[in-house]
């Protein structure tokens, strides 16, 4: 017993210390004129959390609000809406509250604070919901393509301005929604991006290594590595950015029998990639692309290498599998057209596979 409390112990610390913690800055801002106080604050998240994210160390941990979200919201609320005589009690439940971040292509990444607020009363000693609003605050921040820990510093020390920002949005919209009831005027803050059983979570980007093989083809065998990054979407066509070299050589029977004693080439194919989510984890995939590469052959009589510069043109479908959504394996199948300006074949048709690790 002894043993199994200090293990849980061990556990416990190692959780806690893989935490850290964002301070809102309790600064009053224009209310209008307001006529209720914050009685309330209650937190309806599964996860009471701001989400898994990069500290200023690189490492991942668990952003909380300090000392938690409850507190830190009712505290920042409270020095807008203090409690006086005459004012009418105002409920906050939480619906959402958390920080993202994404590439949101090969040259930015996007960093997102996510609230979902409601409003409510006390009526014959349940809570009505008088007014709800969502509001995501988004900025950009460079970083290229390999990475972005130098913006990581960026991102993080403003996690803190971009939840205050949302949060007061939220509150400064009920104020006006109130004031508009009473005196009939328009409203100004936007609220359309509410939308009830929608999540405000920021399209995954995916960053993929892969190895291909080719199962089959008319001429040549080979691999290929390469990676590919794209930002998922549900709806439209995704454009990846790919960076591929493959290295394949002709069949030994197929060489042989048009005198050479091998033909080895080294490709890389630049072109246009699309992406088709059919479901969540499997995309329909198309490709159109330019192989450029060189072509290293010797022929059966001789001891001395023939070198051509290859070129042609290329066409892919396929599908690809990510059956995880943060970390796992990538799984593919391709079947290929090819024309070059090779002198030992001018067209090739084939099947290859891939295995990748998405991270």
């Amino acid at each position: 017993m002894r043993q199994v409390f200090l293990l849980f112990s061990l556990l416990f610390s190692w959780y806690l210390g893989a935490q850290d913690f964002i301070e809102l800055q309790t600064k009053t801002f224009n209310t209008h004129t307001s006529s209720f106080h914050i009685e309330r604050v209650i937190d309806d998240r599964k996860e009471k959390n701001l989400g898994l994210h990069n500290n200023l160390n690189g490492e991942k941990v668990i952003l909380q609000l300090k000392p938690n979200g409850v507190a830190a919201v009712e505290k920042f609320m409270n020095l807008s809406f203090k409690k006086e005589l005459g004012t009418t009690s105002i409920y906050i439940r939480i619906h959402d509250l958390n920080v993202q971040e994404t590439r949101r292509n090969t040259e930015e990444v996007i960093s997102r604070a996510a609230v979902d607020l409601s409003f409510c009363e006390m009526k014959n000693g349940r809570l009505k919901e008088l007014y709800r609003i969502q509001r995501n605050e988004d900025q950009i921040f460079a970083a290229n393509i390999f990475g972005f820990a130098k913006t990581i510093k960026d991102v993080y020390l403003t996690h803190e301005k971009r939840l205050r920002a949302a949060l007061e949005y939220a509150i400064l919209a009920f104020v006006e929604y109130q004031n508009a009831e009473q005196k009939d005027d328009a409203l100004h803050f936007d609220t359309s991006n509410f939308d009830e059983g929608k999540d405000n979570e920021l399209n995954k980007w995916y960053n993929i290594v892969e190895y291909r093989q080719i199962v089959t083809s008319t001429y040549h065998e080979g691999w290929a590595v390469g990676y590919t990054g794209f930002l998922d979407r549900d709806k439209g066509f995704i454009i990846p950015f790919e960076i591929n070299i493959e290295l394949y050589d002709v069949k030994e029977d197929f060489a042989r029998k048009e005198g050479f004693e091998f033909v080895d080439a080294t490709v890389i194919r630049p072109g246009i990639f699309g992406y088709k989510k059919i479901f969540p984890g499997v995309y329909g995939a198309v490709g159109v692309n330019i192989p450029i590469g060189l072509e290293v052959k010797r022929r059966l009589e001789t001891d001395r290498d023939i070198y051509k510069f290859l070129v042609g043109v290329s066409s892919s479908q396929g599908i690809k599998i990510i059956p995880w959504k943060a970390y796992g394996l990538v799984l593919g199948v391709e079947f290929f057209q090819q024309f070059q300006n090779s002198e030992i074949y001018t067209s090739d048709i084939g099947l290859e596979v891939s295995f990748g690790i998405n991270f």
